[in-house]
């Protein structure tokens, strides 16, 4: 029974040369223009307990340069039989689609991805720590692919997340009146030598740094195999209250291996089913161990 609800992910037309969005990496892949994608993915996740994150997203291809989702979360406690259940965070992803370089062998994009705090505190409530967070994030950075032969594809990220602090007001840092001289002293609230700006260094002592690399084929088309790594860490190490907290970016720099296929029924119509591994977990108490999941995505 699918408990959740999710709209954002992209869908694959390999025969062509194009890829979309993996579990831990990002690709280059942007919906059709006027096209709309559905998608459903069902995951379960062992922490020091067996949790469930169902999502639905919605995608919307606003130009060819520019391509939307939004997401919303499900979580459960408990892999088939629910103890519990909760909200989880809703997200809002935007693609910029760049250009494509070297004899059309390379294509860059830019995203923007915005967490919205629908979901419980992870620093407070260790009930859905590592599904949900509870406070807003804003990742952003660019995201490439490279062909091989137009049969192999590696997919590149590299993302800097604005995670917002314990107590910390997250949007308290921008200043947008023009009337007063603190706007501009503060240039709108991006001068980091000025106090309470956003990026002033005490705010930004709990953002991270992102990392993934996947490699994909469509060799055995309809069958699309893909394998990713995937990396997290904290840029400053300064000591920060939720350093002790088992989630990403905080108490554990994160390194991530994920495997999967999808199956193409069409062109427009994918099953795939994926699992992740934590290969430091026997050091990482409480944070993510393994994700097994599966996922539906159909474009219109």
């Amino acid at each position: 029974m699918i408990s959740a609800i999710f709209i954002a992910l992209i869908l694959f037309l390999l025969i062509a040369g194009r890829a979309e969005s993996l579990p831990l990496t990002e690709t280059i892949y942007m919906i059709p223009e006027y096209d709309v994608e559905i998608y459903l993915r069902d995951e379960v996740h062992r922490t020091d307990r067996y949790s469930r994150r169902d999502s639905a997203g919605l995608g919307f291809g606003a130009v060819d340069w520019l391509s939307l989702w939004l997401q919303v979360d499900y979580l459960s406690q408990g892999p088939f039989k629910v103890d519990k259940s909760n909200i989880g965070d809703m997200f809002l992803k935007a693609k910029f689609y760049i250009g494509d370089f070297a004899g059309d062998q390379v294509h860059l994009g830019f995203m923007m991805n915005f967490r919205f705090p629908i979901g419980r505190n992870a620093y407070s409530s260790p009930d859905w720590r590592n599904l949900a967070l509870g406070k807003y994030e804003i990742r952003l950075g660019p995201f490439a692919r490279f062909d091989i032969l137009d049969l192999a594809f590696i997919h590149l990220n590299l993302f800097y997340t604005f995670r917002e602090g314990n107590g910390e007001n997250f949007w308290g840092g921008f200043y947008f009146d023009i009337t007063k001289k603190e706007t501009w002293q503060k240039i709108f609230g991006l001068n980091p030598a000025e106090k309470d700006t956003f990026l002033n260094i005490e705010r930004i002592k709990n953002d991270y740094m992102v990392a993934s690399m996947a490699l994909n084929t469509n060799y055995f088309y309809p069958f699309i195999p893909y394998i990713e790594a995937y990396g997290a860490f904290r840029v400053n190490r300064s000591h920060i209250d939720t350093g002790g907290v088992p989630i990403e970016g905080a108490a554990y720099n994160a390194f991530l291996l994920s495997a999967g296929i999808r199956y193409f029924f069409l062109e427009a119509l994918y099953f795939g089913v994926y699992t992740v591994q934590n290969p430091l977990q026997a050091s990482q108490k409480g944070f993510i161990r393994a994700i097994y999941g599966m996922e539906l995505s159909l474009q219109i």
